[in-house]
């Protein structure tokens, strides 16, 4: 590697400037000593230091007593490199144009700072001196007073048979800030970047390498940058002194929007909460895709707040619900970003936004206006008690449910209804007024009865105009037209017996045991109990494993982190709700949305969210991915054939496989299995019997864990 000092050299190499012969020739050059004026000594010295690595990355830089000498071992410098513009560079080489290395004896010479510079290289010795001009002696024109100095070489012959050595005189402060623009010098273990820009955290922010190189400084730009030299050498000037601007952007986006380093993501967290601004090169959070990065920010945002209320308050749009927050004590984050970027950058962090904690807040108010049972008159309630009497007569007792009456709600005053049935509590409401009319009452009774039997029969949809409440009107019509086929006489059961004293029954009523039908709702089981069941029946074993095993760690891991809900607690590892549900209501297999995702295959993920449950990463990975295996990415009516699973499981795998093996035991007893699947290699049938060592993995699992 290269190395460098300012301190005496003791290297057996010689670092004093040699004596040159008496007889020596010149090489002028047409180049006017006021060319690249914006160049100073330490630049100069900086291009010859590249140069000298360009030849040997082990090249020496020392100063001792006055003279910097620059020593590399490579082939010397041959005699075409004296030509302006003539260059034998790489992509991989810091060196372009061939002109560097003439620029910087130009500007040294002409600098009354700098003593003597000399190059010996292989066969012969240079310095660079400035003359008088003689070109134009014999151009006819106007003369002016003043005569240009030109650069000249002086050369003369040696004996060095290796290397180059490059000796200037100059002040110790001068080679120390040569030196420290070079990375390679400073940095021992120091490699140049290869893909993306490598991002700069410490020593002064805003500078600007190439390959390692100081090239500019910007400083409004919180941290510094080296861009890779396969890329960016093209896109500098031709004294490679300026990057272009929006190639330089384009660099510093990419290399930001793909680190994970947790000091990097600080740093510009950091500036963006607290300020100053970022420029607009590093402004980067609606540039990140990776889910590596966005776990990174989640991670991030936990050590800032490891508290569930926080929200942010877009550009400070929502002042009065941010005050009436803060009242409650919930915490509100901003920024000094604009709108589309704060947006971004709170999404990174998993915060939401101020608007949707006010509507937490109200939903802890009931919207429905319920009426006690007391409060509603006599009148109505014989009236809702005939209605619902007939009802269960016809259905049984069990299929209402709860009834209760409102004044007013939330849906009713949006779609003008006269009754709701809200799924979560099973509980089917009248508006009061509509208790006036029996001809009425009966008919929201009979609507929202039906929304009740299509959504316990566990239809995913139970909405007026889906398929299944259709089906359950259709039913219920149907055993209404059947009792108009018999003769039988039909009793009511009628619950109230406040309601009816003094008043004669209609014929076949009787006073139904409240505590009865009580007992009979209870028994019933929730409404997303049913559809839940029903689903879990659908899917193939192995997500139907894993979807009991996440569900019974995620309760443990809400008690121990003291949240609410699972998409608070999977948003802390970048998942979002959707996505967990795909995982505790699986989809069988083979299933495709027109919209959206149905599984997850990036392995990266399964790890966050095994991380956060306790579940070894493979197998909650193969547990739901490996149905898909022969499916995926396969066009639609294929047959599901033996054949290697594709991109992207495929390049899962070989991680996955490697995982199951390094957890050992069971675990590792199923990996050549496993294997063999992932290769094609494991015969397919639509029974899910070649799924078995997943299987195996799911319970080896659960019997670790106690599930």
């Amino acid at each position: 590697m290269p190395t460098s000092a300012c301190a005496p050299a003791t290297d057996r190499r010689q670092t004093t400037v040699q004596p040159r012969p008496e007889q020596v020739r010149e090489l002028p050059y047409p180049i006017a000593e006021d060319y690249v004026k914006d160049w100073t000594s330490e630049r100069a010295l900086v291009e010859l230091i590249a140069n000298a690595l360009d030849e040997d990355p082990d090249t020496e830089v020392a100063w001792s007593d006055g003279v910097l000498a620059i020593h590399d071992q490579g082939p010397g410098i041959p005699r075409t490199g004296l030509l302006l513009g003539a260059s034998r560079k790489t992509s991989q080489q810091i060196g372009q144009f061939g002109e560097g290395k003439k620029l910087a004896a130009l500007v040294l010479a002409r600098d009354p700072q700098i003593g003597t510079v000399q190059f010996d290289t292989v066969g012969y010795s240079f310095t660079p001196v400035l003359k008088p001009s003689t070109y134009l002696t014999d151009v006819p024109g106007l003369d002016e007073s003043h005569q240009s100095l030109v650069l000249h070489y002086e050369y003369w012959s040696t004996n060095r048979q290796h290397g180059t050595l490059i000796s200037v005189l100059c002040s110790r402060k001068v080679a120390e800030e040569a030196i420290s623009r070079v990375r390679y010098l400073s940095n021992p273990a120091y490699r140049p970047p290869q893909d993306h820009a490598e991002i700069i955290l410490d020593g002064q922010p805003g500078r600007i390498f190439v390959g390692g190189i100081l090239v500019s400084t910007d400083t409004r730009l919180a941290a510094s940058y080296d861009l890779p030299l396969a890329t960016a050498k093209g896109e500098q000037n031709r004294d490679r002194t300026i990057v272009d601007g929006a190639a330089l952007e384009t660099h510093i986006r990419s290399a930001l929007a793909a680190s994970t380093d947790p000091a990097v993501i600080a740093r510009f967290v950091d500036r963006a909460l607290n300020g100053p601004r970022l420029s607009a090169a590093e402004t980067y959070f609606d540039s990140v895709t990776d889910f590596a990065v966005r776990r990174a920010f989640r991670d991030h945002a936990q050590t800032l707040w490891n508290d569930d209320e926080v929200y942010h308050n877009a550009a400070g749009t929502v002042v009065e619900d941010e005050l009436h927050l803060q009242g409650r004590g919930v915490t509100c984050v901003t920024s000094r970003l604009n709108r589309h970027m704060h947006g971004a950058l709170m999404r990174l962090l998993g915060i939401r936004p101020v608007r949707e904690a006010v509507e937490h807040h109200q939903r802890q108010y009931p919207k429905t206006q319920w009426v006690k049972h007391g409060d509603v008159c006599a009148e109505r309630r014989r009236t809702l008690d005939l209605a619902c009497a007939v009802f269960r007569s016809v259905f049984g007792l069990d299929s209402l449910g709860k009834v209760r009456v409102y004044r007013e709600d939330e849906a009713s005053a949006l779609y003008c209804s006269s009754g709701i049935y809200q799924a979560a509590t099973d509980v089917l409401g009248i508006k009061e007024s509509t208790l006036d009319d029996l001809d009425e009452t009966l008919r929201v009774v009979f609507h929202e009865g039906g929304h009740r039997r299509a959504a316990r029969e566990g239809n995913l949809s139970s909405s007026d105009r889906s398929e299944g409440f259709e089906l359950a009107m259709d039913t219920m019509g149907g055993s209404l037209l059947r009792l108009l086929m018999t003769s039988e006489p039909h009793r009511f059961p009628l619950l109230d017996a406040e309601a009816w004293q003094h008043v004669s029954l209609p014929s076949g009523a009787y006073l139904a045991d409240v505590s009865d039908l009580h007992g009979l709702r209870q028994a019933q089981p929730p409404i997303t109990q049913i559809r839940k069941v029903k689903r879990l029946e659908a899917a193939p074993e192995p997500r139907r494993l894993l979807a009991e095993l996440s569900e019974q760690r995620m309760t443990a891991v809400l008690e121990e982190r003291g949240l609410r809900t699972a998409g608070r607690a999977v948003s802390t590892v970048a998942w979002t709700t959707s996505q967990w549900r795909v995982i505790v209501n699986p989809n069988p297999a083979g299933y495709r949305r027109m919209y959206g995702f149905t599984c997850i295959p990036d392995y990266r993920k399964a790890v966050a969210l095994a991380e956060l449950l306790g579940i070894h990463a493979p197998v909650l990975y193969l547990g739901h991915i490996a149905v898909e295996g022969p499916l995926y990415n396969v066009r639609k009516g294929a047959s599901p054939a033996n054949r290697p699973w594709r991109k992207p499981l495929s390049t899962h795998m070989p991680r996955v496989i490697s995982d199951l093996r390094a957890l050992g035991g069971p675990y590792a007893a199923q990996a050549d299995a496993i294997e063999a699947m992932s290769q094609g290699r494991t015969p397919y049938d639509a029974e899910g019997a070649w799924l078995r060592p997943v299987i195996e993995l799911l319970n080896a699992e659960k019997q670790r864990l106690n599930c």
